[in-house]
């Protein structure tokens, strides 16, 4: 029986490089319709990022962040500038 793999994102908008010319933004939305989810670094941990929707708000170490915002952009959300 196989497994489904989770995809993980090969660059995030908050990665460096010389495509990425959102990288120093301190914060990235994601929209689909009205619906909005922002994410954060942690200015404290650069390993975890704040996510929020609407008034929740929670915590994920950055893999995590990383697979989120994928699973965001197979559902259709997309990067605001």
């Amino acid at each position: 029986m196989a497994t489904s793999r989770e995809k993980y994102p090969e660059k995030c908008p908050w990665d460096k490089g010389p495509d990425q010319h959102l990288a120093d933004k301190d914060e990235w939305f994601l929209r689909m319709g009205i619906e909005s989810i922002s994410f954060s670094k942690n200015k404290l941990d650069q390993n975890y990022f704040h996510i929020k929707k609407g008034d929740h708000e929670e915590q994920l170490l950055a893999y995590k962040a990383r697979l989120l915002y994928q699973k965001l952009l197979d559902k259709g959300f997309r990067l605001q500038d």
